[in-house]
């Protein structure tokens, strides 16, 4: 006698179409459903003329490896740093100092500089 064994059954073909079609669905329901830009998130006021014409003054500060100081080119004792920034800012109250320490220079002698040139009351001051 002979018996005939059943066939598995044939394994169907999972497409992703379906699956992508629900992402693009979702995709566009996002799209639509959320607010991309807001156009009043931070207020901005054009600059009055007259302020932009007055250029903003800008000195150099210098830190050398030895430690050294030198202001725009001129070396400075680091206990008259605030006395000649007091100056300029009497002169320029929007004066900017642009920090530049050497290669060498630790850290901490650099955040050391950084509060004298706050202590004299310079507002904007950035490290190069």
């Amino acid at each position: 006698m002979h018996f005939e064994l059943p066939r598995p059954p044939r394994r169907r073909l999972i497409t992703l179409t379906p699956l992508i079609d629900v992402v693009f669905i979702l995709l566009l329901f996002f799209m639509l459903a959320s607010r991309l830009t807001q156009l009043d998130a931070i207020p901005v006021d054009a600059p009055a003329r007259a302020q932009a014409a007055t250029p903003t003054p800008a000195l150099l500060l210098r830190i050398h490896a030895d430690g050294q100081l030198d202001l725009n080119g001129e070396p400075i004792p680091a206990g008259e740093l605030e006395p000649a920034l007091s100056g300029w800012l009497e002169r320029a109250p929007t004066l900017r100092v642009l920090l530049q320490p050497a290669d060498q220079v630790p850290l901490q002698t650099t955040l050391g500089v950084f509060d004298r040139v706050a202590a004299a009351g310079v507002t904007i001051l950035r490290l190069q």
